[in-house]
């Protein structure tokens, strides 16, 4: 079995231009959730770049976060 490809925090944001600090927001707001080592790094597999990708692309037209969070289906909203 081949070892997925994964990015780390920094090779993503250079990437796609933006600063560490934003995918972090992204990760706070529960759009992305990457694995972490066991030294706490964050590795980006390539559902959550696509994802990241998707998040920028929302943001472009116009998309507020909730809209987009709503569009990948991660909407934090109780069922109860």
């Amino acid at each position: 079995m081949a070892e997925e490809h994964t990015w780390t925090i920094s090779e993503l944001a250079k990437e796609f231009g933006i600063t560490p600090r934003s995918i972090r927001f992204y990760e706070e707001k529960g759009l992305l959730a990457p694995r972490r080592t066991e030294g706490e790094y964050r590795l980006f597999d390539r559902r959550d770049r696509t994802r990241l990708k998707l998040i920028l692309r929302g943001k472009r037209f116009g998309l507020s976060l909730d809209e987009i969070s709503d569009i990948l289906g991660v909407a934090s909203t109780d069922m109860d």
